[in-house]
């Protein structure tokens, strides 16, 4: 039986670690390690500090592939490989024998960081905060003082430096607590963890060139709308980022506005009667707001000797198990991509007034730039896939909405193509359909704007989405329906999928019915899904066999994230309106009673997991809408890990996953985008049925 080694490290160096991420940071040649501290099995903790002997138990551990475990793995694992190898010769194991409590504690929907996993799941063992405080000042220089003056040094007081270590020990002891309260990963996601460590290793290469002369290009921009906006507001205000003086100005202006963020200035600008003064200054500040800069930064900061960005991913970043963003961020890069004869003007132009002449506004032109920074390296293409509505066609096929999954099938038929290339299908665009279908119209009398319409209603209301769901989906695709239209919409959809409306229905049934029946296993769709409650959780299992986990189950009277309709007696129309108030929607007189408009309460299962909002460790409502959604994202994940694992072993190397876009990198003339579509769109048998399609392209720079 393998042993277990359980790692953990207190480093140090001037680089910010969570600007640059452990690749930069681990190979800077400032970085350096206090202390590693270990402990074998159930053994004592020992400690390790530079000038010793490599631990033994380590040798023994890298020889005899024993696991070696540690909370955040691919920290540990990326200083031993990049500063502890090279610097002090300690060996370097094996991928597969890093096991990480973290990625453990996010499968199980358990928060990641040490401290709220260690609380949540009532390990005897917490963390030592005082020593956090410390460890954090010992982990960046000290600024100059009077007896270091005019350099930045170390504080390497013996007390110090024993209180860091007898920290650090208590990490390793609750690492290994925790270890014994949590869900290994089974074998199939294991596998998906190690191939995420793989890709974070590879990263992507960056075109520094492009990244510094955006960089100079956005400083230009920023600077000439300045200047712009201090004319427009006769000296009020000297920057776009003085919100509290634009505040202030448009307040003189006779704009009562109690911010400037992103919301309120669309909202000001979507008002007709705004002043053209008014709104040259709110487009300014909209245009002078966008992300790009601090997106150039961060390649800067996170970029590795080779020119290569790592540690862009985060494995299951969401209870779903979809990975989020790291860093760079590259999961919400705008989706324009600027063109090769843009770029190559940009890299020998960045005046930010001849850009606007002859490109555009000069920061939209920036925005575009983003996904190009990221480039194949030499003797490389880049070659990604992105699965084509993938979630539209799991809920259909979950829920077996029949006329749907054939309309996918038909749509993906390819039955030719005209004279420019572009695909001729035995099927109909889906959101022309979707429109055409819920009103009961032939589709050739679904014009561009119906069709807009239907994308927001497909994209909207397949997780139960009401009026709130898409007029916030309405928003991002410039789609303006009043309320009672918008809900007129929610109805003709749901009329139209009788088959996803009675999904939410049975994983709301199987769920209440799973808790109250502990141990229970509780099937529906057919079979392809399954609750259990076991060890203080709610399971859904996946069609692939893979659980969701939903912390402390019970079913309890709650109020849902929607209203009802409810007729009240009332004697009178004034008492209905004084009882009632806002809510009051109608009296009738003859009947003498109240429609009014209340929260909707019912039985449902709540469970305890970290709100996506705030991210706290908090009480949640399960209803239809919300089981359908956490299926069919994670069966979309799910479909992709098994392309991404596939793609791999035919020899294209993942080097990143954008939402659901994988992006490798193979070398010149090796495979054919036909080949990497068909590959990703080759479904293990759990899938069988699911229509799935794929798009995907060929170049040197990342594009969408």
């Amino acid at each position: 039986m393998s042993r277990t080694l359980h790692l953990d490290f207190e480093t140090r160096s001037t680089v910010d670690l969570r600007k640059s991420g452990v690749y930069r940071y681990a190979e800077d040649a400032t970085t350096d390690i206090w202390c590693a501290c270990f402990a074998v099995d159930e053994e004592p903790v020992e400690v390790w500090t530079p000038g010793q002997p490599v631990p033994e138990a380590w040798v023994r551990a890298c020889a005899e592939g024993w696991e070696i475990h540690a909370h955040n793995a691919q920290f540990e694992r990326v200083i031993v490989t990049r500063l502890l190898a090279p610097r002090y010769g300690w060996p370097v194991p094996r991928l597969e024998q890093w096991h990480c409590t973290a990625a453990m504690a996010a499968a199980m929907a358990i928060p990641r960081s040490l401290e709220e996993a260690l609380r949540v799941m009532g390990v005897p063992v917490q963390k030592d905060m005082e020593g956090y405080r410390l460890m954090m000042q010992m982990a960046r220089p000290r600024k100059p003082t009077k007896d270091h003056p005019g350099l930045r040094w170390w504080d390497e007081e013996p007390a110090k430096v024993e209180r860091l270590i007898a920290y650090c020990k208590v990490d390793v002891e609750g690492e290994r607590a925790l270890g014994l309260r949590l869900r290994r990963l089974s074998p199939e996601e294991r596998a998906v963890y190690l191939h995420d460590q793989l890709i974070n290793d590879r990263g992507i290469k960056l075109d520094l060139g492009l990244v510094h002369a955006a960089r100079e290009l956005t400083a230009n921009a920023q600077a000439m709308l300045n200047k712009e906006l201090e004319e427009a507001t006769s000296g009020w205000v000297a920057a776009a980022t003085k919100a509290k003086d634009l505040t202030a100005w448009l307040a003189a202006e006779g704009i009562e506005a109690d911010s400037v963020a992103k919301a309120a200035v669309r909202s000001m600008l979507a008002d007709p009667d705004t002043p053209k003064i008014v709104r040259r200054a709110l487009e300014i500040r909209q245009e002078a707001a966008k992300s790009s800069t601090a997106k150039l930064s961060a390649m800067l900061h996170a970029v590795c000797a080779d020119e290569r960005v790592r540690g862009l991913l985060l494995y299951h970043g969401a209870g779903t198990g979809r990975w989020a963003g790291k860093l760079v961020q590259p999961q919400n890069f705008p989706r324009a991509s600027a063109l090769e004869d843009v770029i190559q003007f940009i890299l020998q132009c960045a005046d930010a007034a001849l850009v606007s002449m002859m490109l555009g506004a000069p920061l939209a032109i920036v925005a575009s730039l983003l996904r190009p920074c990221l480039i194949a390296a030499e003797g490389h293409d880049l070659v990604a896939a992105d699965y084509s509505n993938i979630e539209g066609r799991v809920t259909a096929w979950l829920a077996g909405e029949t006329w749907k999954l054939q309309a996918f099938r038909d749509y993906d038929t390819i039955t030719g193509y005209t004279p420019d290339g572009k695909a001729e299908r035995k099927g109909l665009d889906l959101y022309v359909l979707a429109y055409a279908r819920s009103f009961s119209l032939d589709p050739a009398e679904v014009d561009d704007q119906k069709r807009q319409v239907g994308k927001v209603m497909e994209l909207s209301m397949g997780f139960q989405g009401g009026v709130g769901a898409f007029q916030n989906m309405a928003a991002n695709y410039g789609v303006k329906v009043p309320d009672e239209e918008a809900d007129r919409l929610k109805r003709a959809w749901r009329d139209a999928h009788p088959a996803v409306v009675q999904m939410w229905r049975d994983l709301e049934a199987a769920a209440l019915e799973a808790v109250r029946n502990p141990g229970a296993v509780v099937r529906c769709l057919r079979g392809r899904i399954a609750f259990r409650v076991k060890g203080g959780f709610l399971w859904m299992v996946l069609p692939s066999g893979r659980p969701l986990a939903y912390a402390s189950p019970k079913v309890e009277w709650t109020e849902m994230p929607w209203t009802d309709e409810v007729w009240h007696p009332c004697p009178s129309e004034d008492e209905a309106k004084e009882r009632f108030g806002a809510a009051l929607l109608e009296y009738d007189a003859d009947r003498r009673r109240a429609l009014v408009e209340q929260p909707a309460m019912k039985e449902a299962v709540t469970f305890w997991g970290q709100d996506s909002k705030t991210r706290k460790w908090s009480k949640q409502k399960g209803y239809g809408g919300l089981w359908t959604e956490n299926a069919v994202q994670a069966t979309a994940r799910d479909v992709m890990t098994n392309g991404m694992r596939q793609a791999e072993d035919a020899g294209y190397p993942v080097v990143l996953t954008v939402h659901d876009e994988v992006v490798t990198e193979p070398p010149e003339g090796r495979g054919s985008v036909q080949e990497f579509e068909a590959i990703m769109c080759n479904l293990p048998a759990w899938a069988t049925g699911l229509p799935v399609a794929a798009a995907g392209w060929r170049g040197k720079r990342y594009r969408k």
